[in-house]
Formats: C-alpha cells, structure tokens, sequence
C-alpha cells in the first residue's frame, strides 16, 4: 500500500460553549469556534493580551467591565479577519421544548441534559469538515456533573477522535467562544447593557448582519459565521 494511503487525515479543533437554557421565554444555544492551528491562535491571543491592562483575567461577555471590554472589542475583530476562525451555533426555542421527546434513554438522564446533548451532536455533526480528525473541548462549567456529554458526543457524532474538558479561565479560544456565544444570545434577546450592547453590535456591523437572527451575513461567508435555528423534531431522537 502507498504512502499517500496511510496519510493521517487533517485535524480541526473545535471549542464549544453554551448560552440560555429550555425554559419558556428563553433559548438554547450551543456556539462553536473551529480552527485547524490552535497553537498559533494561542500564540496570536496573547501576543493581544500584552497590549490591553487585562492581565490573565478571563474575557466572559457576561461579566464585560469597562477594563475587558477594549480587549473583548479587539477579540472580535481579531476573530472576524482571522481566516482560520469559524463560529457556527445552533439555537433552539425555549418554548419548543417538549421534555416527553427526551424523557426516553438508558443512561437515566433528565430530559433536559438529553436535549442539550443532542443539540451538541447535531451542531457538531452538521458543521465538522468532512474527512477531518476532530478534536473537541468543551468548557468544564456548561454542564452537570453526572452528563455523560463527553463520552456521547465521542460515540455518536463521526469523525470526533476525542472530546476533553477545558477551562475557559485558562484557555482564550474557550473566552473566543463564550464571547462570540453570548454576543448572539444577547442580540437575541435584545440586551440592553451597555457594554454587551457594544460587543452585539460589533459583531454584527463585522459581519454584516442587519440582526442576531440574520442567518446570511453580507461581509463575512457562511462558512466563518453559520447560525442554525433548529426546529425541534415531533418524535424523540431515543439515543441511548
């Protein structure tokens, strides 16, 4: 057999993080930032970092004060002109959330915990390149201690070689992640702080958005930045 054939196939790093909840009134939404050189992305980040009087603190849209937010505007232009960069999301409606769809699997899981696996797999499996290796890392923080995530994403989403936790407090792509997640979730419900506003509204004038929903950005392809609004199926997935 040739060479070419056992030529291992190419990696793609993927972060995920998650924003909102299945409530009525509220929203799920799963953000993912792909790159294939998380090494140079690192490096790039905190090459960043030296230029702003952040320190090591971590970058959360959440928690967006008048020191992070130069940096966290900076990040998002940084992520918008970076080619390897991808963000894709999927988002789904509170109240289109069925629990009886999820209440079904072998592993004892709430209905809830079940639903957001699934919505981890199916942004992952409709967004991953195909005949890529990919390696996921997902904040350590975004899910209950007895979620089997790790291991369900491994078994039923191909071409996923691992999945590992991360900490976002020690990791930019994670902060890169939760801050582009929480950008769409505040555009989403209208955020009115004026600090978040401020990183909404960059990103979306970035990339050509005429709203949080605009599903096809004007200056950006739909490669770098994939919204999915996912509608919810009528019977349950029954995945173990």
């Amino acid at each position: 057999m040739s060479t070419a054939a056992h030529k291992l196939l190419p990696v793609v790093y993927v972060f995920g993080d998650e924003s909102g909840s299945f409530d009525t009134g509220d929203r799920q939404l799963i953000g993912l930032v792909l790159t294939r050189d998380p090494v140079g992305r690192r490096a790039e980040l905190a090459s960043m970092r030296q230029g702003y009087p952040i320190g090591d603190r971590e970058v959360k849209f959440s928690e967006t004060d008048s020191v992070t937010l130069p940096y966290a505007l900076a990040l998002i232009d940084w992520y918008l002109d970076t080619p390897d960069l991808e963000f894709k999301a999927i988002i789904w409606p509170g109240d289109a959330f069925d629990p009886a769809y999820f209440r079904q699997n072998t592993r004892g899981l709430a209905p809830r915990e079940l639903a957001y696996n699934f919505l981890y797999k199916e942004v992952l499996r409709c967004n991953i390149p195909a005949k890529h290796r990919v390696l996921v890392t997902i904040d350590q923080r975004t899910r209950t201690k007895g979620n089997n995530l790790l291991e369900y994403l491994k078994t039923f989403v191909p071409g996923v070689r691992d999945v590992v936790d991360g900490d976002s407090k020690q990791d930019d792509l994670l902060q890169l992640v939760d801050l582009l997640t929480g950008c769409i979730a505040g555009g989403l419900s209208n955020v009115t702080h004026s600090r978040k506003r401020a990183l909404v509204e960059r990103l979306q004038r970035g990339a050509g958005m005429r709203s949080a929903s605009d599903r096809f950005p004007t200056k950006v392809t739909r490669e770098k930045l994939n919204l999915w609004f996912y509608q919810p199926r009528k019977t349950s997935p029954r995945q173990p």
